[in-house]
This record gives C-alpha cells, sequence and structure tokens, in this order.
C-alpha cells in the first residue's frame, strides 16, 4: 500500500496543474493500492476551502467520490464518513472529525462556543460542553 500526500489528490481533483493531475491519474489506473490518513483527508478540506475557495457541499462531494475509487483506502472510513454527514449539518470540518473520533466518550469540552452551539442545534453526539 502506498500513502498519498495531500498534495497528490489537490492536483487530482483541481486539476491546477495538468501535467501532475495526469501522473495522479495515472498511478491510480495502475492497480496499486493507496491509503489516505486522515491528517490528509483534514488538510484537504482545509487547502480546498481556503486556497481554491470551494463550497463545503462541493468539498464533501469530492472527498465521497474520493472514497469511492476502488483502490484508495482512507483511514477510518466509518469516521470519515459521519464526520462528513456532520460537515453537510453545519459542522466545520476539522470540528466534525474531533466529534465523530470522540463517539465512544460522554461528551467532548471545548472553550469553542460556535462549535459547541453547532453541535447542540444539530443535535450531534457526544454533546460538547464547556470546561
Amino acid at each position: 500500500m502506498i500513502a498519498l500526500d495531500t498534495n497528490v489528490l489537490v492536483r487530482l481533483v483541481t486539476g491546477d496543474d495538468a501535467a501532475q493531475a495526469k501522473r495522479v491519474a495515472a498511478r491510480l489506473d495502475s492497480g496499486d493500492a493507496f491509503f489516505v490518513p486522515l491528517s490528509v483527508a483534514l488538510e484537504l478540506e482545509w487547502v480546498l476551502r481556503g486556497a481554491y475557495r470551494i463550497d463545503s457541499e462541493r468539498i464533501a462531494a469530492t472527498i465521497e467520490s474520493l472514497m469511492s475509487i476502488r483502490n484508495l483506502r482512507f483511514a477510518d472510513e466509518q469516521t470519515l464518513s459521519r464526520a462528513l454527514e456532520r460537515y453537510r449539518g453545519g459542522l466545520d470540518f476539522a470540528d466534525a472529525l474531533h466529534l465523530e473520533a470522540s463517539s465512544s466518550c460522554s461528551a467532548m469540552l471545548s472553550f469553542d462556543s460556535r462549535f459547541r452551539n453547532r453541535v447542540r442545534r444539530g443535535q450531534f453526539q457526544p454533546p460538547v460542553v464547556a470546561p
């Protein structure tokens, strides 16, 4: 299995460097197995949102499309899928990942009032409360 860095996925999904995008597509078609760490998924969202100004719905759809590539595996795909649902439900993507990775906990402590309020409004679990 070969791990992918964020910049490889960015080239693939944006095509901003046609030659590099073509190289990535050819590698993915090679039949090798590829792996995407959760930290790369997190950074991918950040780059697409910040540098490319792509909206959250399109980012979520893009990540889901990547998850459907037969020889591309994301770390903890169930957590990532649930985080994408929360992201679509109004949470920041990083917060959604943090929350889903903490799903076995009774609560999450955070000083971030926006995060706490969004979790409460969305009735997401576990609850996020102030310390």
